[in-house]
């Protein structure tokens, strides 16, 4: 059974490697092929039927997807909000389910932020007329990070947008006394009224609801620092602990009255109690995938106590794998679903053939299941904890045997006392207080944590081998020799740019800015991008992450080069996160230990220039025009990095400069505003490629036609992060300019 789990799983994997998509006729051959092997080869046969029901699912969420006729338009849609609403400062967010329209048709699920938002209350299961503006699913592209558009096609959302301030918007009907996720929001709220004044609410939600908004970046810092970053994912742990009250709470029960034992046997009577205990709890969670997963192998065990026929634990973890793949093939692409069932795999894997009286096995399981999870967590986070074992050792009896049950009773007793219901919630804040300390104190020590540069895929292979080497039982032939697998991890070290060359990332970062430059021994960041909201800012999420699998431990240099959010928004949270030698910004006051840019601070890192060439200290203007203006050259070829300057200012450049502007790259003014990039700028210039930092479908029309023709009659070559992603450059001894365009390198099926 195990076999054939593992090849209905890699099916699923060999699938979604595809760059794109086949075409549907395939779906019936690979379909044939696997009934036919079925009968003789059934590894062989779960492979090929894998592969053709991923194909499947995956045509039809493609042909969900909202249609180009009405993208960017201005649209009166009615439905449902199918999720808990996310309230951040001036914004919701939710999910929508939209009604049949006959007038035009619309994706099944999209994802909608609502800005300033109406007065009166917005909540999940309610019914809505709203006025909308929808684009296609579209994420930031860059090297080896966090791809939301594949999020968005596992997740089945088929366009995103923003609601429009309108008279038509309305709540047409209130949600139904039978929606869960009304339910959700509800208890969301209650907690965020009752506990206003604690640090834990985010927590605690997260805990009862998996609803984690409100779990700020130094929480999560905490919890990824010590390890403990599962004990929010309301996975097998807290399902199984609420079937185990629920199975034995009613098992009591039902042996009080003999007339019931009369009926149905305690057992199964506790089976039955178990399983809607397991349910309520995974239906408050959304019923994610670790939820799905433990409901499905709980279902199992309280099937086989039901029809009296035990089933060994191996077959119940390979059951839940297909039918989690079955429910939802396009799951593979979620780390939780990796680190779900590989820690039970390993969980299984040390109680059925290690020591048969082991002792102390409580702090051997955290142990392997700490080193079992590394590479897995080196792949999709590039860090793992070294302090996990402890962390884990502590925390997780205090949440699976004070905080989860008090909440989990405190979330029913509320609705019938209240009084008491919020007392359990107030008790069980205190103790998760206590804990944090504790979390807190690991998360600090100087080797809480190991982070790992990008690697490439072959040396994973070892990784991973070797650490199911380690994890054999003492005595097995070889297990040592997993050691030398691990060696990638210490010894590997990116080929260093050789002197005089250096090289160029135009991070994809929406509507903003950001400009990675790397020499053999230096690292300059030009802007950061902007700051969306205190959960997320480019800073930490793109730039930090694209550096360490860089090894690039430091930056030398950070420019940024004038105040708006889009340039300056990351700048903090990443100052914070990694060191900075030096700070240059035309807005030195906004940043720690900041320097002025001035016209005329140069530099020479490993054989290439960096010449600051604007502000002058007398120069005034708007913001924009005192932007920073850096060049960076070496006898390869050169860049010029302009900030948001418009015509004022290249007029400015021109009669300071003159022909000595010249470029090889120019990243455009103000992301290709019409108030940039003038004929004479541009002549001056001379730029063998443009390349314009914009935002997909961005609502300041970024860049603008008009500008795009103006370098298009100048032999401009033009690239955008728009529509290729982040672009990187090498500039070298060949002389030629050969981006790399990452949304075409990283294509996939589900990437537009």
């Amino acid at each position: 059974m195990i076999k054939s789990a593992i090849s209905f799983a890699l099916g699923c994997v060999l699938f979604l490697q595809f760059n794109v998509m086949p075409s549907v006729v395939y779906f019936w051959l690979l379909l044939a092929i696997g009934l036919i092997l079925l009968w003789k080869y059934t590894w062989l046969s779960m492979l090929f039927l894998a592969i053709a029901w991923a194909l499947f699912r995956a045509d039809l969420l493609l042909s969900d997807r909202l249609s180009a006729d009405l993208a960017g338009k201005d649209i009166v849609i009615q439905g449902v909000i199918s999720n808990v609403v996310e309230e951040h400062q001036h914004r919701l967010r939710f999910e929508f389910k939209p009604d049949v329209h006959t007038d035009y048709a619309l994706p099944d699920r999209v994802r909608l932020n609502w800005y300033y938002p109406p007065s009166y209350d917005v909540k999940a299961g309610e019914h809505w007329q709203i006025t909308v503006r929808l684009k296609p699913p579209h994420g930031m592209i860059n090297p080896h990070l966090f791809d939301y558009e594949a999020w968005l096609f596992q997740q089945g959302i088929g366009a995103t947008g923003y609601v429009r301030q309108s008279t038509t918007s309305q709540r047409l009907s209130p949600a139904p006394a039978y929606s869960i996720n009304s339910w959700r929001q509800s208890l969301v709220d209650l907690i965020q009224t009752q506990l206003s004044d604690s640090p834990n609410i985010g927590l605690i939600q997260g805990l009862i609801t998996g609803v984690r908004y409100n779990i700020n970046q130094t929480q999560w810092q905490v919890l990824r620092l010590s390890g403990t970053s599962h004990l929010l994912a309301i996975s097998g742990l807290h399902i199984g602990l609420a079937a185990a009250i629920g199975f034995f709470l009613i098992r009591w029960l039902w042996a009080r009255k003999t007339s019931l034992l009369l009926k149905l046997p305690a057992h199964e009577a506790a089976a039955i109690g178990g399983f809607i205990f397991a349910l309520f709890y995974a239906g408050l969670a959304g019923f994610s995938i670790p939820s799905q997963r433990a409901l499905i192998m709980i279902s199992i065990v309280m099937l086989s106590l039901l029809f009296r026929r035990p089933i060994n634990t191996v077959s119940i973890l390979s059951i839940s794998l297909i039918a989690v793949l079955i429910f939802d093939p396009l799951s593979v692409l979620s780390a939780g679903f990796w680190l779900s069932f590989t820690a039970v795999g390993i969980i299984l894997f040390i109680s059925q053939n290690r020591w048969p009286s082991p002792r102390w096995q409580w702090l051997k399981i955290h142990l392997f299941i700490a080193i079992g999870l590394s590479p897995l967590l080196f792949i999709f986070f590039m860090q793992t904890s070294l302090v996990a074992p402890i962390a884990n050792l502590v925390a997780i009896p205090i949440v699976s045997l004070f905080i989860v049950p008090l909440l989990l009773l405190a979330s029913v007793l509320v609705w019938f006392w209240q009084d008491a219901g919020l007392l359990l919630f107030y008790i069980a804040d205190q103790i998760l207080t206590w804990l944090w300390l504790f979390l807190d104190y690991l998360a600090t020590l100087p080797f809480s944590s190991w982070s790992s540069i990008s690697l490439p895929w072959y040396y994973w292979l070892s990784v991973i081998l070797a650490t199911l080497l380690l994890l054999l039982p003492r005595g097995m032939p070889a297990k040592y020799l997993g050691l030398l697998g691990l060696l990638p991890l210490f010894l590997y070290s990116p080929d260093k740019l050789e002197d005089e060359v250096f090289e160029l990332l135009l991070l994809d970062v929406g509507q903003g800015l950001a400009v990675v430059v790397q020499t053999q021994n230096h690292t300059l960041v030009f802007d950061t991008g902007p700051k969306f909201s205190d959960s997320f800012n480019t800073g930490t999420a793109i730039i930090k992450p694209y550096l360490q699998q860089q090894n690039r431990q430091h930056i030398d240099t950070l420019v940024i080069s004038h105040g708006d959010n889009d340039h300056i928004g990351g700048a903090i949270p990443l100052i914070n996160a990694i060191k900075v030698n030096t700070i240059y910004s035309s807005v030195p006051e906004q940043l720690p230990n900041a320097l002025s840019c001035l016209a005329g601070q140069t530099w020479q890192w490993d054989g290439v220039l960096f010449s600051m060439l604007h502000p002058q200290d007398n120069d005034s203007g708007s913001e924009n025009n005192l932007s920073c203006v850096l060049r960076i050259s070496s006898r390869y070829g050169s860049v010029l990095l302009t900030g948001d300057i418009e015509a004022k200012t290249e007029r400015l450049l021109i009669d300071r400069y003159g022909q000595t502007l010249k470029s090889t790259v120019l990243i455009a003014p103000h992301h290709g505003s019409k108030t940039s990039s003038s004929a004479a700028f541009i002549k001056s210039v001379q730029p063998e490629l443009v390349l314009f930092p914009a935002g997909y479908m961005n609502r300041y029309h970024f860049p603008a036609v008009d500008i795009v023709d103006r370098y298009q009659q100048h032999n401009t070559a033009i690239l955008s992060t728009a529509q290729q992603g982040a672009i990187q450059i090498k500039f070298d001894v060949r002389g030629e300019l050969k981006p790399i365009l990452w949304r075409q390198k990283m294509h996939k099926v589900w990437t537009q």
